[in-house]
């Protein structure tokens, strides 16, 4: 077994803080949507540590923001959460980044089978609505990330190389 770096550590604590204040105070919010940045950093850890890091991080900063916010703590939306930060991981960590292809499948992953499919099945779950009936109405907050993820993670990418360098 790999031993724990403390930089690696306190590193990706700073990202889990980035989620946090970006996913909770800088993006625009309903108890059904949710169109904003918070995905920066947890697709930055992804890029740079890998899955297991990325996944921890996009658990425990949904745990963390659940204390600050009055939504409430629902293990099947950390589980997105974690996979979410997965799946940046798989698709965007060391030679897979400089693919452009890889990065589109990221974005469709999350986006769609994540967000708009998965995230919408708990949401009906969580708040007794009908699934396709939230599924028609988070089709805007799909459309939104798509765009964003295919002009950010690219952006990202070349960041994490230079981040890289500094080490």
């Amino acid at each position: 077994m790999k031993k724990l770096n403390l930089n690696t550590l306190c590193r990706v604590g700073v990202l889990v803080a980035l989620t946090i204040v970006l996913e909770r105070f800088c993006s625009i919010s309903t108890p059904i949507l949710r169109i904003g940045f918070a995905f920066v950093p947890i697709a930055l850890c992804g890029i740079m540590y890998g899955p297991v890091w990325a996944g921890a991080a996009g658990g425990i900063a949904d745990i963390l923001g659940t204390f600050l916010s009055p939504y409430g703590i629902y293990p099947p939306i950390t589980l997105t959460a974690i996979l979410t930060g997965v799946s940046f991981g798989i698709f965007l960590h060391r030679k897979n980044a400089k693919f452009f292809p890889n990065t589109v499948l990221c974005t469709l992953v999350n986006t769609v089978g994540l967000s708009l499919f998965l995230q919408s099945y708990w949401l009906s779950l969580l708040q007794h609505m009908p699934y396709l009936a939230l599924v028609s109405a988070r089709l805007v907050q799909c459309a939104v990330l798509i765009v964003l993820y295919l002009i950010i993670l690219p952006l990202l990418q070349k960041l994490a190389e230079k981040l890289k360098n500094l080490k």
